[in-house]
């Protein structure tokens, strides 16, 4: 270890032994160390111990010194004798030098016209490998300079620049690399590109001509395609081919080719290889794209021939029509062609962009076309034009879903359609029929009635046995009604043909259309009818909308058939049956209406002489007037539901009764006489002989009677004037006179007292076999009046 530095001012002398042992140590250091020569000293001179160190370093230098000195004198005896060695062989090394440049001389000298002669040897014989490599060189390259003159003919040519491009992909590959370091192959390579670019534009102005083939060839290509899937699915050749071409023989042979193969597409491949060879294929590329991007945008415009006017025949529409989608379906069938036999050309991008853009312009125009379409048939055909497209389009595997939306839109056009027609044609039949019941007086019409039409009803055969005759409980109209139904089923059927729907889908598609026409446009037209016909073509709409009712089931039957499907299958059921119900029962209210309207005319009460002093001994002439037009139109109701004949009757008595009891307690009437209610109850026996006479099925006469009952009792109560009984035994179960109301009497009785006090002298002529003086009949009916009121206030404080 280094010993410590001393301390500052106090420096103290280490032993001899000590100091000894250190310098040794550095000394040893410097000699094994290397270049270490600081750290020692900075010891020293810290230990001060530099006089010390400066002694014993040059002891030991003198001690290197007698060291090198022995070892110098060892070797310095062989020096001397190798050194005495070497001057010996210095004289015969200078008399061989001297030997050699003699030799070298000569030889000098003898071979300076070999070295003549050797020179001239040379140079001819380069000049002969010259020429020999000349000749070699000429023959080996002349078939750069032949593919060049061919190239140069061909340009010049302008015939097969394929051919001209497989002549300098030839020569730029295979040739010219081997002359690249003579002069004329940099020549001819400086010539290639614009070779290159005459070939490039040649290739554009090929395309041009190709693209435009392409815009002509598209119809027929698309009109095979079109009429291959028609053949598919067996669709008529009317909506592919024109309307010239109907009567010509169709030709077979387009439907054993692919519908591209009227279109040449070798320009297009050469074209393309030769930019991909030049190196401009993406430029080739989005030329084509762009130029197929404005001809479907030709190809996407309508024509004039498209548009609907008087001038266009329905072929010319239809003609111009089919002209306009085979060129769509022409075009994407070509591209999707294009597609699949080549690379880099198109993409499914560029194709997705494409159909995406043609869509909506497309949807806009068949849109357009069938909003201005009135007509139904050719609607119909138009809807066949467009499924034939949108299967050929999905053949080339486009999205026509958005197309399968427009197809709907065109359906609820074309139902819509229907249903105006259909609706029209209904009111029409409903319009003209007679509201009778029909009569067939042939064999042959009742059984063709049946064929169509075959409900069971109840019948009425003729009288004798050899004629034929039948009368059936509906009009002529329910038939009718049931085949023009039946019609616009089948119409919506032709429309669901070609769209591949499922069995719930079409049977969806069917029901909802004529429920509609059921529900809203048929329903309509009868409920309009109802309100304007007269009560007894009202009797026959009730028994025509039973048998309505009834042919809803013939009518699910043949939906089904038309379909093709079971029962079990259907996803639901005609609603007609709840409409006609609730037709009939518009129709029973409108009866129970116009009954109660006649009723009312009938009555004529407001004429009545309610101060007459005496009865006239029979029934007024309005109330025979009324009851029998009540027998007349409740015989009438015979063949109606006996729920709807018991209704009617019941609500006609009912009326009757109610207009007597209003008329008699009307605020109008200010006084009432005797004789009065004496023809009152005249007039009311009337209507209780007829409740007895009158037959209802399913109704008994008591229930008609009960009807009056009301009137009745108030009526025998003021003449019986049996008021103390009344009252007395007012609310009593066993009342004579229960259904006779405490308001009503005490008006009657107002009524009557008002009659009594003109001093007529009625009362006494009432009393048979007595006579009462008129203060006494007054004095009853006060008496009565007051113990009514008395009665009445009792029963509101209670």
């Amino acid at each position: 270890m280094s010993p410590q530095p001393p301390a500052a001012n106090n420096t103290t002398k280490t032993s001899g032994p000590a100091l000894y042992h250190n310098v040794q140590t550095y000394i040893k250091e410097l000699e094994i160390s290397e270049g270490q020569l600081s750290s020692v000293l900075k010891n020293v001179y810290e230990n001060n111990q530099r006089e010390e160190f400066m002694k014993r370093l040059d002891d030991r230098v003198k001690q290197y010194d007698v060291e090198i000195e022995k070892l110098c004198s060892k070797n310095y005896q062989d020096f001397v004798k190798t050194f005495n060695d070497l001057l010996s062989v210095r004289e015969d090394t200078s008399i061989l030098k001297n030997q050699l440049v003699e030799n070298n001389e000569k030889i000098q000298a003898l071979g300076k016209s070999l070295i003549t002669k050797v020179d001239q040897l040379v140079l001819e014989n380069r000049k002969q490998n010259n020429i020999l490599l000349s000749v070699e060189t000429l023959n080996r390259y002349m078939p750069v300079f032949n593919i060049y003159r061919q190239l140069k003919n061909q340009m010049k040519e302008k015939k097969n620049y394929y051919q001209a491009l497989k002549l300098l992909e030839e020569l730029e590959n295979n040739y010219l690399p081997m002359v690249k370091n003579y002069r004329f192959a940099q020549s001819i390579h400086h010539s290639l590109p614009l070779i290159k670019h005459d070939i490039i534009n040649e290739t554009f102005s090929d395309l041009k001509d190709f693209l435009e083939t392409l815009r002509v060839e598209a119809v027929i290509c698309g009109k095979i395609a079109n009429q291959q899937m028609a053949h598919k699915l067996k669709i008529d050749k009317k909506y592919y081919l024109m309307e010239s071409e109907l009567e010509k023989i169709e030709d077979d042979s387009d439907l054993k080719k692919l519908p591209f193969d009227v279109v040449d597409f070798s320009p297009l491949y050469k074209n393309l290889h030769m930019n991909q060879v030049l190196g401009h294929k993406a430029n080739f590329s989005d030329y084509y794209r762009n130029q197929r991007k404005k001809q479907l945008q030709l190809a996407m415009n309508s024509n004039s021939n498209m548009e609907m006017n008087e001038s266009k025949t329905e072929r010319d529409l239809l003609d111009a029509y089919k002209l306009y989608l085979h060129n769509i379906t022409g075009f994407f069938v070509i591209e999707d062609q294009i597609l699949s036999s080549t690379e880099g050309l198109v993409d499914e991008r560029y194709m997705d962009e494409l159909f995406s853009k043609a869509l909506p312009r497309l949807k806009s125009i068949i849109r357009k076309i069938m909003e201005e379409c009135s007509n139904a048939k050719l609607m119909l055909k138009l809807k066949i034009v467009v499924v034939l497209f949108c299967l050929t389009i999905e053949e080339v595997q486009f999205p026509t879903i958005q197309l399968s939306d427009l197809l709907r839109e065109i359906r609820e056009k074309y139902y819509s359609m229907l249903l105006d027609k259909s609706s029209e044609k209904i009111n029409l039949i409903l319009t003209e029929d007679n509201y009778t019941c029909m009569e067939i007086d042939s064999q042959e019409a009742y059984n063709l009635l049946m064929e169509f039409f075959p409900l069971d009803s109840k019948e009425t055969k003729g009288e004798h046995s050899d004629e034929f005759f039948r009368r059936l409980p509906y009009s002529g109209c329910v038939p009718k009604i049931f085949l023009e139904i039946k019609e616009f089923v089948n119409n919506c059927v032709k429309f669901s043909e070609g769209l591949n729907s499922s069995q719930t889908e079409l049977d969806d598609m069917i029901r909802k259309p004529t429920n509609r026409l059921i529900t809203e446009r048929l329903s309509e037209n009868i409920r309009q009818l109802i309100n304007r016909v007269s009560l007894t073509q009202l009797v026959q709409i009730v028994v025509n909308t039973i048998y309505l009712e009834k042919s809803i089931d013939l009518l699910e039957k043949h939906l089904l058939s038309v379909i093709k499907a079971n029962s079990s299958k259907q996803s639901g059921k005609l609603q007609g049956i709840s409409v006609f119900k609730d037709l009939r029962s518009e129709a029973e209210t409108q009866i129970y209406e116009l009954l109660n309207r006649k009723i009312d005319q009938l009555i004529d009460l407001d004429s009545f002489n309610w101060n007459m002093t005496e009865a006239q001994g029979q029934a007024s002439e309005y109330m025979k007037l009324l009851l029998n037009f009540l027998k007349s139109n409740l015989d009438s109701f015979s063949h109606l539901p006996s729920k709807l004949a018991q209704t009617a009757c019941v609500s006609a008595c009912r009326h009757v009764a109610q207009s007597l009891m209003s008329q008699m307690i009307s605020p109008k009437v200010k006084s009432i006489n005797y004789g009065a209610i004496e023809q009152l109850n005249l007039d009311l026996l009337q209507c209780e002989t007829f409740a007895h006479s009158i037959r209802v099925d399913g109704l008994d006469n008591e229930t008609i009677l009960f009807c009056f009952a009301d009137v009745r009792q108030i009526i025998d109560l003021a003449i019986s004037k049996e008021w103390s009984i009344y009252l007395n035994d007012y609310g009593e179960a066993n009342n004579k006179y229960n259904r006779v109301q405490l308001n009503n009497a005490q008006i009657l009785l107002e009524k009557l007292r008002q009659g009594a006090s003109r001093g007529k002298g009625i009362l006494s002529r009432l009393d048979i076999g007595t006579k009462t003086p008129e203060k006494d009949d007054l004095k009853l009916i006060e008496a009565a009046l007051k113990q009514i009121k008395n009665l009445i206030n009792q029963t509101a404080n209670f």
